[in-house]
């Protein structure tokens, strides 16, 4: 990735809108806009860094759009660099055509995430800063927008940090060991050494305690409906989003395939899947549609179960009492509109699961219903405002073998089996613990990381 050279983009999304940003920055970012804008007669070279300039953008004295300008000079700027942000009206043409001209200056058009790329070679931004920014601009929730703020403030870096500067403080004893063996480890630099590895260890463990449930609420948690045909499910999913998303009819078997989208309740983020009846068919295209039931089913976090309380249990709904996990699933007794309050007479076989009695149709009960989701999901807790939480799967591999090899430092370091093996894993705590930072992680991770941005971020 070059960093000598100017890059451009458009930094807002492509759609009309009221402002629209394009983002320039390198070394030559204020020469390449200074000719295509006119304003107060001072030059953009000479304004002061950080000041909105208001004018226009020409194309050879052809007016294109009236603009306002700021110049933000190295160091003082997203990326380091010299940066110069367009901001003129929302419009792709409008846009486009900016951006253009900036390009024929001599600009290279960015790439996905180059930006914010820049910033972290240049040491504005550690990766979980940068991983924090890509969270909050994709985040789905409340509470999945508060901790990647928190890692963008640098809270996660911090706590990493603190762990290294423990697992340095005892690296440099065990390396001062094995520099000068005639001195020897006293036994009680071994005893502070035991103390501080058990510090080490109990902090990591505390980040990794949370980091199954921070993945959850960053990524939302996946909730499968499920249940045999027309009990349901589809005008469920639709009285959730509070939208007609899925087609409901009376024809058995209408939905065939898994259908996916998001609802915030109480500031947490929930994928609901609504799947195909699950029944016996020969129909090959049903048949493939409770083939990826089953799947979405086994791989959600949470599943709701939904069976009509208004007729007895089928053999497939007894089916798929006897196949769920009780401990992440709700059984939802559908279509109250038609019982009255009253449960249903079989309500005996599932009275030890956690149930609902609603009508999809109506609405009646799905506020108990998003209540008990909501309880169900956070039994893993929320974060705290002075929680620090890992939220992401890469995160939480790095940490992980970062605590092994602190385990058996601590079991070499115990047992007296060599300073030479107790600083080879002492080193790959390290390495494992710069991975989550950046510092020591390999290129092509860092490549993907950054793929996944948008151009002009």
């Amino acid at each position: 990735m070059r960093l000598d050279d100017t890059i451009a983009a458009i930094a807002t999304p492509l759609q009309p809108s009221g402002l629209g940003v394009i983002r320039v920055s390198g070394t030559q970012a204020v020469e390449f806009v200074e000719p295509l804008f006119k304003g107060t007669g001072r030059s953009l070279k000479k304004v002061e860094t950080h000041k909105l300039l208001y004018g226009w953008i020409h194309d050879e004295g052809e007016l294109l759009d009236k603009v306002l300008i700021v110049v933000m000079r190295a160091p003082h700027s997203y990326t380091t660099e010299d940066v110069v942000e367009i901001q003129c009206h929302g419009s792709p043409l409008v846009l486009r055509a900016i951006l253009d001209l900036v390009l024929k200056q001599g600009a290279r058009l960015a790439e996905a995430g180059e930006f914010t790329q820049r910033a972290f070679l240049h040491g504005r931004l550690d990766l979980t800063q940068v991983e924090a920014v890509a969270d909050l601009i994709h985040a789905t929730s409340e509470v999945g927008a508060k901790l990647a703020a928190q890692q963008l403030h640098g809270k996660l870096f911090q706590a990493i940090d603190a762990v290294k500067k423990q697992v340095v403080s005892i690296a440099s004893l065990i390396e001062a060991s094995i520099e000068f063996p005639e001195e020897g480890l006293e036994f009680t630099q071994r005893e502070d050494c035991l103390q501080r590895l058990d510090r080490a260890r109990a902090d990591l463990e505390d980040l990794l305690s949370n980091a199954e449930q921070g993945r959850r609420i960053r990524e939302g948690f996946a909730v499968a409906l499920i249940g045999r045909p027309n009990v349901g499910k589809s005008s469920l999913l639709n009285t959730l989003l509070r939208e007609q998303r899925a087609i409901v009819t009376t024809i058995p078997g209408t939905t065939r395939d898994s259908i996916e989208e998001s609802v915030q309740i109480k500031g947490v983020a929930f994928r609901l899947t609504d799947t195909a009846g699950i029944r016996k068919t020969e129909d090959l295209i049903e048949t493939e549609g409770i083939r990826r039931t089953k799947i979405v089913r086994d791989k959600a976090d949470l599943v709701l179960l939904i069976l009509d309380a208004s007729e007895k249990l089928a053999e497939e709904d007894l089916e798929l009492i006897r196949d769920v996990e009780e401990e992440r699933t709700i059984v939802v007794l559908n279509k109250k509109d038609r019982t009255g309050a009253n449960l249903p007479e079989w309500y005996e076989i599932i009275s030890k699961m956690e149930s609902v009695l609603i009508s999809a149709k109506s609405g009646d009960g799905c506020d108990d219903l998003e209540s008990c989701l909501f309880a169900k999901a956070t039994q893993g807790g929320l974060p705290q405002q002075d929680e620090i939480w890992i939220t992401n799967r890469r995160q939480q591999q790095a940490a992980k073998h970062g605590l092994v090899a602190l385990q058996k430092a601590r079991e070499i370091l115990e047992n007296s089996d060599g300073e030479e093996f107790l600083a080879v894993d002492l080193r790959s705590c390290l390495n494992a613990l710069g991975e989550i930072v950046g510092e020591t992680t390999p290129d092509d991770l860092l490549g993907q990381i950054f793929s996944e941005f948008c151009i002009g971020k």
